[in-house]
């Protein structure tokens, strides 16, 4: 059963108020809304090398998954859709 999951996107803090807690704080609070809402998981993704957000996550708990692959179509405008006709 997959249930209810949540999703985070994007996180981003500005890098003069790096390194003070803010991502922490913001982390725990869509876990604890998460958690209230009845959400099963939370998933986050960023870059392999972005070392400390992947030590910020691992520390609060968060693992990788194995087994999926990220896929990603990227537009190019100046192509159209495969199996548009128009």
């Amino acid at each position: 059963m997959l249930g209810t999951s949540w999703s985070i996107r994007d996180l981003y803090v500005a890098p003069h108020h790096r390194r003070s807690g803010i991502a922490n704080a913001l982390l725990q609070h869509v876990i604890h809304n998460a958690r209230a809402a009845g959400a099963h998981r939370v998933s986050l993704q960023t870059e392999t090398d972005n070392t400390p957000a992947l030590t910020l996550y691992t520390d609060i708990g968060f693992q990788p998954v194995t087994g999926l692959e990220l896929l990603n179509l990227t537009f190019d405008p100046t192509r159209q859709d495969p199996g548009d006709t128009a």
